[in-house]
């Protein structure tokens, strides 16, 4: 499984890239240390980025928690917006007055791609959710109610992404999109 985990995140490493661009950016605002600064590992930590472990249960909800809601805005907007124009709209790959290629539905399908590679990838390495998960106890009772339902998200999400779910759900999502429309 680590090898389809791994040939995911190559497919997708726009969003890798992205989601680690946006775990580094947290992790120098929140004053975090950063062990390793590689974006693209050959692992499972694809996107992720080596950082000291994080001691205070709201740093480590913020960890966790802004890259992912960063990357969903984003990757939401982008393949939302592409997603109109191609199925909706209905742009298509020749202008059907000229005879041309359409530079419009090039970019629509780019924007696509970009798009759904940043939602394949809104889930926090593994191992951080984990650490979000045990961090729980040392928070307040109202924390508790609020973290607790977020946390077990974030964790069971993690979990799917480890096993390349996100991306074949939004494959086939995709599929579904071009032949229906």
């Amino acid at each position: 499984m680590r090898h389809l985990s791994w040939i995911f995140g190559f497919l997708t490493v726009p969003g890798a890239i992205f989601h680690a661009f946006a775990e580094h950016l947290l992790c120098r605002i929140l004053r975090i240390p950063v062990e390793d600064t590689a974006y693209l590992h050959c692992s499972e930590q694809f996107g992720h980025v080596e950082h000291k472990p994080v001691l205070q249960a709201g740093k480590g909800f913020a960890l966790c928690f802004v890259p992912g809601l960063i990357l969903f805005l984003c990757g939401a907007v982008t393949a939302g917006t592409a997603a109109v124009q191609l199925f909706a709209i209905g742009v298509t790959p020749i202008v059907l007055t000229t005879g041309k290629v359409s530079v419009l539905f090039i970019v629509c399908c780019v924007l696509l791609y970009a798009g759904i590679c940043m939602l394949c990838h809104v889930f926090p390495s593994y191992e951080d959710a984990l650490y979000l998960w045990e961090s729980r106890d040392e928070a307040s009772a109202a924390a508790k109610i609020i973290l607790t339902p977020l946390a077990a998200c974030m964790r069971a999400g993690a979990f799917l992404s480890r096993f390349g779910v996100w991306q074949i759900l939004y494959a086939a999502l995709t599929a579904v999109l071009f032949i229906l429309f």
